[in-house]
């Protein structure tokens, strides 16, 4: 890839989104494209600060991206800039937990639909062993099962309860507890500026009323005063109309 290349192609894909508009522009591996500013080599601070410079300017810089709906999935969302997790541009942050015991049963059972297993096999007794474990690494688990079954008889037509076994062994999920703990923390340094938004904003709305109350009695009085004062207009007009009406027929 030559130098300013990277920059073209994301410039050309907001292009063609707010051509097609309404659309979404979707980014794996954010981290890759919008990692944070500074760091130990030159090169790679200049291509990651181009980078995330374009995609800053194309987010909301000269041209709003309107009707355009971004979106982005990382695994390490300690590594994106500050500038883009304010607010209007990835200003909503969902966390994505590893599949829990029922995820991981259905899973298994999408991934050994088509495959014939053994009575032996407890699907259950599998997604209780592997807590940690991805959607792909549970797909990684059924297919190396069915191999080992092959590697055992080339003519089997059942993956047995063994084989799973086996390759349950040699498996470990690649996430850890630390890293779910750090996938937390991240979440709860993020949510206490949505709540003190939230608390500003309740906040304003409390004072916005508390001020209109105040300001009812002195509305009403003013309203009175205003009737009054058109009360008497009205009666004076009716006098002198009638002050004028007599003087007409005298003469």
């Amino acid at each position: 890839m030559y130098v300013g290349e990277g920059e073209a192609l994301l410039r050309n894909t907001f292009q063609r989104a707010r051509l097609a508009a309404p659309s979404i522009i979707f980014f794996d591996e954010a981290d890759v494209v919008a990692a944070k500013r500074g760091g130990s080599s030159s090169t790679n601070i200049t291509v990651g600060e181009r980078l995330l410079s374009t995609l800053l300017t194309e987010m909301d810089g000269l041209e709003q991206a309107k009707g355009i709906l971004v979106l982005a999935a990382t695994n390490r969302p300690h590594a994106i800039d500050a500038a883009l997790m304010r607010p209007g541009r990835f200003d909503l942050v969902l966390y994505v937990p590893p599949p829990d015991l029922e995820a991981r049963y259905e899973i298994l059972h999408v991934h050994t639909r088509n495959m014939k297993v053994g009575d032996d096999v407890d699907l259950r007794r599998i997604a209780e062993d592997t807590e940690l474990f991805t959607g792909a690494e549970l797909e990684g688990l059924c297919r190396e099962a069915g191999i080992v079954a092959l590697r055992e008889d080339i003519s089997a037509t059942v993956v047995c309860n063994r084989h799973f076994l086996t390759v349950k062994e040699s498996l470990k999920p690649a996430l850890t507890r630390e890293e779910i703990d750090s996938y937390s923390s991240f979440m709860k340094t993020r949510s206490p500026t949505s709540s003190s938004s939230r608390v500003s904003e309740s906040s304003v709305k409390r004072q916005m009323k508390a001020k209109k109350n105040s300001l009812a009695p002195v509305l009403s009085v003013i309203t009175c005063f205003a009737s009054i004062a058109l009360l008497a207009a009205a009666k004076y007009l009716f006098v002198q109309t009638n002050q004028t009406q007599t003087e007409l027929a005298t003469t």
